[in-house]
């Protein structure tokens, strides 16, 4: 059961993936508009505060497919002179921090968009948007991000040589 809600998860967070690379190809395109209407005298309407939204939720909607693809940096200089049960138990300590730290960013940014919606935030640029609505997706990209975290630990409490970067076949240049 636990290798089918594994995969789920895995899609879900490739899925982010995607809508981060689609949310990047709208940035490139806000930023063109902004170029393009600033050479011709348009009124761009609040488009740099959007892209600003945009960037944002991008970032965060990324952060859990890249993490569960061992995409982000790792520096590792401990963890690789220890070998065998040493080495899982720094892993498992290293997660179980990281699990909290992120889980306790992730709900202060879902605090953060509640406040907004409760008081009827509203941006100080041309647009005036209410603020919980390009918090929102920022808000559920560092939950997604929480939750692969999480997903590892979990991964390496039950299985631990799927996720043992000694013996699975995961690249090592992401180390530093």
């Amino acid at each position: 059961m636990w290798r089918s809600v594994s995969a789920a998860l895995d899609r879900l967070y490739v899925i982010a993936g995607y809508c981060s690379g689609v949310l990047l190809v709208g940035l490139c395109c806000m930023i063109l508009y902004s170029i393009a209407g600033r050479l011709f005298g348009l009124y761009l309407g609040g488009v740099n505060d959007f892209a600003g939204y945009v960037m944002a939720t991008s970032t965060f909607l990324a952060l859990s497919y890249t993490f569960r693809t061992n995409g982000h940096i790792r520096v590792a200089l401990l963890l690789n002179r220890a070998t065998g049960p040493a080495r899982r138990a720094l892993e498992t300590l290293c997660l179980a921090i990281m699990s909290a730290v992120i889980c306790f960013f992730a709900f202060y940014m879902c605090r953060l968009v509640w406040f907004s919606y409760d008081f009827h935030e509203r941006s100080e640029g041309a647009d005036a948007i209410l603020l919980w609505i390009p918090q929102t997706p920022v808000a559920i990209g560092a939950v997604l991000f929480a939750v692969s975290v999480v997903h590892l630990l979990i991964e390496t409490l039950l299985d631990y040589d799927r996720v043992n970067p000694e013996t699975s076949n995961s690249e090592g240049v992401n180390e530093v």
